[in-house]
């Protein structure tokens, strides 16, 4: 019995990879150069045991290697890799293409819909609403207040005790909220 359903499964399994690469979506995907993907597991041995340092330089290797832009499988999910700055510039100045993937589900009970999780037209109007306040003119104004925290946060690091920062994430937080504070708001 066990044994019958772990073949309707791998049946199952099978199946399922082979509509998904032979129909029109895994066809236009399959057309994007990249690493060739091995059967369901896709592009995932390859970063089996690699340290972050590592996967950075083989993700830096296949950007050069198949410059301007290369795809990947993990199973059933294609991710294609774009590295020219103008193609970038043309799917995000698309809203068609903004959907997020369904990683960034798990991202919703902390942000909500917010510009780091919705899509479409709402992500659009936010990000409109945004750009403004992060235009270099704008930023340039507050650069002094940039160069103060930056200077305090260098001199509490090296108060510090030792050659390790206990916790470096509430040094860098505090001093992050206190340029917002400073620049949105006008206060320390």
């Amino acid at each position: 019995m066990i044994s019958a359903i772990l073949f309707f499964i791998f049946l199952l399994v099978i199946l399922h990879y082979f509509l998904l690469h032979h129909r029109k979506f895994g066809k236009m995907i399959n057309l994007i150069p990249g690493p060739e993907p091995l059967p369901i597991l896709g592009n995932i041995p390859a970063f089996h045991n690699i340290s972050p340092s590592e996967l950075w330089k083989f993700l830096t290797q296949l950007s050069k290697q198949y410059y301007p832009i290369y795809r990947m499988w993990t199973f059933s999910e294609a991710y294609v890799h774009i590295c020219h700055p103008d193609d970038i510039e043309t799917i995000l100045g698309n809203i068609k293409f903004t959907k997020k993937g369904f990683g960034y589900k798990y991202l919703e009970p902390w942000f909500n819909t917010g510009l780091l999780t919705s899509s479409g037209h709402k992500w659009y109007v936010r990000r409109k609403i945004l750009t403004s306040a992060f235009h270099f003119n704008v930023l340039r104004q507050f650069v002094d207040i940039f160069i103060e925290d930056a200077e305090r946060l260098i001199k509490t690091l090296e108060s510090e005790e030792g050659i390790f920062v206990e916790n470096l994430l509430q040094l860098t937080s505090e001093h992050t909220l206190n340029v917002i504070c400073e620049t949105a708001m006008g206060t320390h």
